[in-house]
């Protein structure tokens, strides 16, 4: 399954995260997503290529890469999203672009990195701007960057803002089509190379994905937020939620309740 992120979709878009031993399964989204292992191993997938990721080496997803982490053991790694608008001169040498995912910073940057921003709790924009430069100087320096499919890249976008604009309506994989020009057939197989899944799937997850923000971020009822969220019923809401969470709407939102 691959989940879309909207909130890391968004401009002027920062944060920076510790985990140890959690699974990210495989998600994209517009910004671009720096990780770190401090401790530890994390298998990391990203376009579909394996990387093995160890201590004291880095890694980069650029907006719109498919990627996905799984740490073996006990790993500790620090992961942060940042929107271009903190490195746009390096956004427009990568912009339609793709290079490795992983890649090794100098000990000078690696330290630098470690106390402005990993082990630093509330740098300043400067600060992290200086930082982020100086980690994507260091993958230029790694990276023979080729030319990605810019179509792709384009019409992957425009796939996205479509759902993001009308997941709450009925709409199907044709309405795409008319969208891209492709007739159904062609358009059900170009979905699915691009993104691992039939279009119902893709919709399903973007639906239930906003479920679960609406229910960490509002005090709304779980009537209200099926429907806001794009299911037809409460039932169907119940069903799907079940299906890929392995819980009930109602005991995740008991859950988060707990932990506020």
């Amino acid at each position: 399954m691959i989940f879309h992120q909207p909130h890391n979709s968004l401009s002027n878009n920062f944060n920076a995260v510790f985990y140890r031993t959690e699974v990210w399964n495989s998600h994209f989204h517009k910004s671009f997503e720096l990780v770190y292992v401090i401790e530890g191993s994390l298998i990391c997938f990203s376009n579909g290529e394996e990387y093995i990721l160890k201590s004291g080496q880095f890694g980069i997803c650029l907006p719109y890469d498919i990627h996905s982490y799984e740490p073996q053991g006990d790993t500790h790694y620090w992961v942060c999203v940042f929107s271009e608008d903190y490195v746009h001169d390096f956004y427009k040498i990568i912009k339609d672009k793709t290079g490795s995912f992983a890649f090794e910073c100098s000990r000078s940057v690696t330290e630098f990195i470690t106390e402005n921003l990993i082990n630093n709790q509330n740098p300043s924009r400067l600060l992290i701007k200086s930082a982020l430069y100086s980690v994507c100087d260091e993958y230029l320096k790694c990276n023979n960057l080729t030319e990605k499919n810019k179509k792709i890249t384009e019409n992957i976008a425009v796939i996205i803002e479509y759902v993001e604009k009308n997941h709450t309506k009925d709409i199907k994989l044709s309405d795409i089509g008319k969208l891209l020009g492709y007739d159904y057939h062609y358009v059900s197989r170009y979905f699915h190379t691009i993104f691992k899944m039939s279009f119902s799937e893709f919709l399903t997850l973007y639906r239930l994905e906003t479920a679960v923000e609406l229910i960490e971020q509002s005090d709304k009822k779980l009537v209200d937020i099926a429907m806001e969220s794009g299911f037809q019923s409460v039932r169907s809401f119940n069903d799907c939620f079940k299906t890929h969470f392995k819980i009930t709407p109602s005991e995740y939102k008991k859950r988060n309740s707990l932990k506020t």
